[in-house]
């Protein structure tokens, strides 16, 4: 005798797959952009304030230096300051542009739920970047450099540590009050 309770057709809807394409989608794109904008901030920056692109390095991206721009850096410290924090800079002004477009812009669920990781991957480049290495981790946990780069170009710049790292909470918690609206869809 069975039981017809244990017979339950279990059915993923349409929209679940497309939400989690969607994210899957996010994910992957979300880390090469991290990783292609964050070189590049540094690079474009030192080039702009005087330095130079030396070369560019891409490969396919089964590993985490796919990408990289060799640059001569800029004279001073505080051209090269910012040069160090612009990489992460560079993924802060990214990860704010896409929640600021989708606060103005009514999207579909699996487009805003994309451009949502892909912000968000942006927005903790430089959180992790500056806070786990001075708590002797590396960025990424696993991967990544052993020191602070965001910290170290501020206080290149002049601007104490401790400062730097206050104004850089207030921004996440900016970014993620900022966030929260565009993934409710309130604009």
């Amino acid at each position: 005798m069975e039981n017809a309770a244990w017979r339950v057709p279990v059915r993923v809807s349409d929209s679940v797959i497309a939400d989690a394409f969607s994210i899957l989608v996010g994910l992957i794109v979300g880390i090469l952009v991290c990783k292609v904008v964050h070189e590049s901030g540094h690079a474009l920056t030192a080039s702009v304030l005087g330095g130079r692109i030396e070369a560019v390095r891409v490969s396919f991206p089964w590993r985490f230096g796919f990408f990289g721009i060799r640059y001569a850096e800029p004279g001073d410290d505080w051209r090269r300051g910012l040069a160090t924090l612009m990489g992460t800079g560079a993924t802060t002004l990214v990860a704010y542009i896409l929640v600021l477009f989708l606060l103005r812009w009514r999207t579909p669920l699996w487009l805003r739920l994309g451009t949502l990781l892909v912000a968000w991957i942006c927005a903790w480049d430089m959180f992790l970047y500056a806070t786990l290495p001075l708590l002797g981790l590396r960025r990424g946990l696993v991967v990544g450099g052993r020191h602070a780069e965001p910290v170290e170009g501020a206080e290149l710049m002049g601007v104490p540590a401790w400062l730097f790292l206050i104004g850089l909470t207030a921004s996440f918690v900016a970014f993620h009050a900022l966030a929260y609206r565009a993934f409710r869809g309130h604009g």
